[in-house]
């Protein structure tokens, strides 16, 4: 049996839990939203679906719900933000703004994420970037450990959105395999989410912190010489519009389990 939520009471009751659970207010609004935006979008794994595990990974010490990010200007293109082992979005928000700018600025910027927990999706925000006028590149890592006990970073997901000139973003997603160029570059821009000297030596009954990287890439379409406004097709483009708009205008259907799972974490 399922229940019937708008968004609205997705994104509320997100929220409400989050702050149960130990998130501050502003950590737990930005929170609630990108669950919100996964479900919209038929994420639905990374949307309430993942609820029960953000709360047990918040009191239990894993996730930082209180986590107040770090913004620094490492050069006047490149920005790098410690998530302080918190959610990844309230990192990203940090940094939007002054990584925008600097994209228009000088026609290319890096914002590099550490340590943070590895919830957003890099298709939302490289569609944000998009959203901006710029073609967005987002790709995000996941700590990972061996068996010889040593951690790795992996490619985890990216994705490449083109501003749509007043349609939607074209979005061309890819899930990052290891040995790819791309899975270099997200290995090497997201090399401190495995900063050695910030880790500590913190462990709970479900590890430690996961300390994901994310990185981001914004390009003014300018530097490439590339003609947006040319139609495209993407058929991706179309089906996340129809999600959407059924999203919007149906609500979503959520397991009763998983909502009294959630409910009473």
């Amino acid at each position: 049996m399922n229940e019937l939520l708008s968004l609205d009471d997705v994104e509320t009751l997100a929220r409400d839990i989050l702050i149960r659970a130990g998130t501050s207010r502003p950590n737990a609004a930005l929170a609630a939203r990108s669950l919100r935006q996964a479900e919209r979008d038929g994420q639905h794994a990374a949307g309430l679906g993942a609820l029960p595990d953000i709360v047990e990974h918040l009191r239990c010490g894993r996730l930082n719900g209180q986590a107040v990010p770090a913004l620094t200007q490492v050069t006047p293109s490149c920005l790098q933000v410690d998530a302080v082992d918190g959610f990844a979005c309230p990192a990203i928000e940090a940094g939007w703004q002054p990584f925008l700018a600097a994209a228009r600025r000088h026609g290319i910027a890096i914002l590099t994420i550490r340590n943070a927990y590895p919830m957003t999706l890099p298709a939302l925000v490289a569609e944000n970037i998009a959203g901006a006028g710029l073609i967005g590149l987002c790709m995000a890592t996941t700590r990972v450990s061996l068996a010889d006990g040593a951690d790795t970073a992996l490619p985890r997901h990216m994705a490449l959105a083109l501003p749509g000139a007043g349609n939607p973003a074209t979005i061309l997603q890819d899930s990052a395999t290891d040995g790819s160029v791309l899975a270099a570059l997200i290995q090497t821009l997201a090399t401190g989410a495995l900063d050695e000297a910030a880790r500590g030596d913190f462990t709970g009954p479900l590890g430690g912190p996961l300390r994901a990287g994310h990185a981001l890439i914004a390009i003014a379409p300018e530097v490439l010489n590339t003609d947006l406004a040319a139609p495209r097709a993407c058929a991706h483009a179309a089906r996340r519009q129809e999600t959407r708009s059924r999203s919007e205008a149906t609500g979503i259907a959520i397991p009763a389990r998983l909502l009294e799972t959630i409910i009473n974490a």
